[in-house]
């Protein structure tokens, strides 16, 4: 069976090989009447062979879609909502320009793309092949579309079983060309291991089992290696004698403050996975949105709320503490270097009381001292809890504009232009 291919080059996403999209050039009405007739029922017979199928057209009535564009575009207007595409939105995309002009409403799939910037490769099966009017159009559309998934990964597998024998019939399979010598001889995979080789497998492993002293290895890293079990070389330890040493309150601290931050980033993971426009559904909408999109201006009202009035009002809801340092950022356009912020204690403690005016002194003074330490994850957890302030609420393309981000070693800053912030008196 001869198996279609069709090219498309700058595809705006990279799409999944189980993927069956519909497209077309125009508007054919008896393709489009039997899509729209048969919808749940192709949907759910894809799905019975491990494909997705998509109709451009209900592509962003699917649940949750107006959450989902409105995490992505944040400024749209309440009553802008996306309703339909079209089912040409690939069109332009394609490759040939005959191919493009001449297209016949067909079903796309197997969608491969070579690497990042290369063209993205289609089978093709096309709706003529198919009498729509006969009940059983379905089961051949989906047996017409397997059929050709089938016959093309055989010659798929033909070809590479081909280039295998190749390659595997020569004596060598590294030559140099200069001497005619192979670089490096390949032992017989069904060889039994010399006994030259057990002996010295035995002795790996018997050095592996054999239980090491005490690291002498201070700091983070001798912590994690002590509290795991492992060696400087990251060997396990396994004499039953060993007993971890008992952590000191600043351990518990720091290690309680590296799963605060771990629960915080997985937080946020999670949420952005059901809020996040992936794929297809993210090439959609931008026949919608405006592709210069804006930047809204930041407004702190007296009582330290963070509202972005173009982005319909927003509030940026966080604690105290990562409030304060997001404040000390915003203070500095030009950054601040993580290793220097025990330079910023007073005024970041000064803003710190003015979140917590009824906190004790000494209290304020303490985690104001967590913050600053170099050596310490405090201020790492909570620049992720300013992250997580933002993500959840929109797309980190946006985002990334708002929090503070930088390069280890260097200056950590917040890009966003301050004459769009309005502190309030």
């Amino acid at each position: 069976m001869a198996v279609n291919e069709i090219l498309f080059k700058e595809l705006p996403f990279r799409p999944d090989h189980n993927q069956v999209f519909y497209i077309e050039n125009g508007y054919d009405v008896d393709a489009n009447d039997f899509i729209r007739r048969n919808y749940f029922d192709l949907k759910s017979m894809f799905a019975h062979i491990g494909m997705d199928f998509y109709y451009l057209p209900y592509l962003l009535r699917e649940h949750d879609i107006e959450a989902k564009v409105r995490y992505y575009a944040p400024y749209l207007s309440p009553k802008l909502l996306v309703t339909e595409v079209r089912s040409n939105a690939f069109v332009p995309y394609i490759s040939d320009d005959d191919i493009r002009k001449n297209l016949k409403p067909s079903f796309v799939f197997e969608g491969m793309q070579d690497g990042y910037g290369g063209e993205t490769k289609f089978l093709q099966v096309l709706l003529s092949d198919i009498d729509l009017t006969k009940s059983e159009s379905i089961e051949g559309l989906i047996r017409l579309v397997a059929e050709s998934r089938e016959a093309y990964y055989y010659e798929l597998l033909r070809s590479q079983a081909q280039t295998y024998k190749m390659q595997s019939s020569s004596p060598c399979l590294d030559i140099d060309e200069d001497s005619n010598a192979c670089r490096r001889q390949m032992s017989c995979p069904s060889a039994a291991p010399s006994v030259f080789e057990e002996e010295r497998s035995e002795k790996e492993r018997r050095v592996i089992r054999k239980p090491k002293e005490s690291s002498s290895k201070t700091g983070m890293l001798g912590r994690i290696l002590r509290r795991f079990g492992l060696d400087e070389d990251n060997s396990l330890v396994e004499s039953d004698d060993y007993q971890a040493p008992e952590k000191t309150e600043e351990e518990l601290a720091e290690e309680q403050s590296l799963i605060e931050t771990a629960k915080v980033l997985r937080e946020l993971r999670m949420t952005v996975q059901k809020l996040r426009l992936e794929g297809v559904s993210l090439m959609a909408i931008h026949e919608f949105i405006d592709k210069q999109e804006p930047l809204s201006r930041m407004v702190i009202t007296p009582d330290y709320r963070i509202f972005l009035p173009d982005y319909n009002d927003m509030e940026i809801e966080m604690g105290a503490l990562p409030k304060a340092i997001y404040f000390l950022y915003l203070r500095y356009p030009e950054g601040i270097v993580y290793k220097h912020m025990q330079d910023y204690y007073n005024e970041l403690l000064n803003i710190y009381r003015q979140l917590r005016p009824n906190t004790d002194e000494a209290r304020l003074n303490l985690t104001i001292t967590k913050v600053v330490n170099p050596l310490g994850n405090a201020l790492n957890e909570n620049i992720a809890r300013i992250r997580k302030a933002f993500v959840e609420k929109f797309d980190e393309h946006l985002a990334n504009n708002y929090i503070i981000t930088g390069e280890r070693g260097s200056q950590y800053s917040i890009l966003l232009d301050r004459e769009l912030i309005t502190w309030e008196e």
